[in-house]
């Protein structure tokens, strides 16, 4: 019994010692590779900062107007491609919503309509920011996705908002819609684009 005793005594010290050497060991190698360039990998949330904080990919995208109902289909965020302001104008008419005075004609260029889907009370908004960004083609758009406080008194009407967005005029075959978070949420994608 003696013997059986200080076989489990050795045990007890020599399994410790080995799992401090290969801890060593793996934590050498952590140390290595935590002092590699950190390279955002696309998709990712650096990604997204580093496109965003990139000068040379900066481009501006301008807020037209928004809307806290747009008659939105569905609960999910979405982005609608515009080729012109008359293509926006039809939406408008198709939808009961109007961005602009009436009469007034939008500006020649390419537009966008983020929708944040259909929302049971008020107190929700979209703000589409200014800062784009341009790379290989996609372009990314920024944007706020505002909700009521637990405590906020609301408003007990469905609303649906949306924000119409005047594109910069560059060639992209794809655009994203990312939210304060970084996280894509819509994006529209021209067809026949293999992103």
């Amino acid at each position: 019994m003696p013997l059986h005793r200080s076989k489990a005594a050795l045990l007890a010290v020599t399994i410790p010692l080995v799992g401090l050497s290969a801890c060593k060991s793996v934590t050498t190698g952590a140390e290595t590779v935590a002092q590699l360039p950190r390279m955002a990998v696309s998709g990712t949330v650096g990604f997204f900062e580093n496109i965003f904080t990139s000068p040379s990919l900066a481009v501006e995208a301008v807020e037209i107007g928004r809307s806290a109902q747009c008659n939105s289909t569905g609960r999910e965020p979405a982005l609608e491609f515009f080729q012109d302001g008359e293509s926006v104008h039809a939406w408008e008419a198709a939808r009961g919503v109007s961005f602009t005075p009436p009469g007034t004609k939008l500006a020649p260029g390419l537009y966008a309509i983020a929708e944040m889907g259909e929302r049971n009370t008020g107190g929700y908004a979209l703000a589409v920011s200014r800062q784009a960004a341009l790379k290989d083609g996609v372009l990314y758009l920024k944007a706020s996705f505002l909700v009521p406080g637990n405590s906020a008194m609301v408003t007990q009407v469905v609303t649906s908002p949306c924000s119409l967005v005047l594109l910069p005029t560059r060639p992209y075959s794809q655009v994203l819609l990312l939210d304060q978070t970084n996280k894509v949420r819509a994006g529209w994608t021209a067809p026949g684009f293999k992103g």
